[in-house]
């Protein structure tokens, strides 16, 4: 068999560098995968060209995962770098989706929510958040999600947090 194989990663953080979110789409059924994957999820095509995705995203999920039995790095980066309230012991990840069709939902870290108005964001679901990039020690980005001030502001409210 031969393969195609495209500059995934380079293309992929050049485009961050940019400013630029880029999923990969597939030629054959259309799907559009974030973060970009070398062959499709869903058929399993490895023809594909790219996609610009935009700089707001649909969070569908919120949950606290645990960052004391080793958990994802960026995540937990991304929470030091927003200061989050618990960020040395858990950090936010959600289930999101760009508002594009064909894309399917991402894992990405979320910074907004705290141990008080978590459940009350919950609540909230669907929302949307601004993607953000997140800078890491070694030169390169990663994609989160902010929760936008209005929505933290509410769930601050309803929880009693002053």
């Amino acid at each position: 068999m031969s393969y195609k194989l495209q500059p995934i990663l380079k293309t992929y953080y050049e485009g961050l560098d940019k400013g630029i979110i880029y999923g990969s789409k597939c030629s054959e059924c259309g799907d559009i995968s974030f973060p970009p994957l070398p062959t499709c999820q869903e058929c399993g095509s490895v023809d594909f060209g790219w996609v610009e995705l935009p700089h707001e995203i649909v969070i569908r999920e919120i949950r606290w995962e645990d960052a004391s039995v080793g958990g994802d790095y960026t995540w937990r980066k991304g929470n030091m770098f927003f200061k989050t309230s618990i960020a040395e012991e858990r950090y936010c990840a959600s289930v999101a989706q760009f508002d594009v069709p064909g894309t399917s939902p991402c894992h990405v870290p979320l910074y907004g929510p705290t141990e008080e108005n978590y459940q009350e964001l919950r609540k909230m679901l669907p929302l949307v958040a601004d993607v953000k990039f997140v800078e890491h020690k070694k030169d390169f980005l990663t994609v989160g999600a902010q929760l936008r001030q209005a929505d933290i502001d509410a769930a601050n409210k309803a929880a009693g947090v002053e």
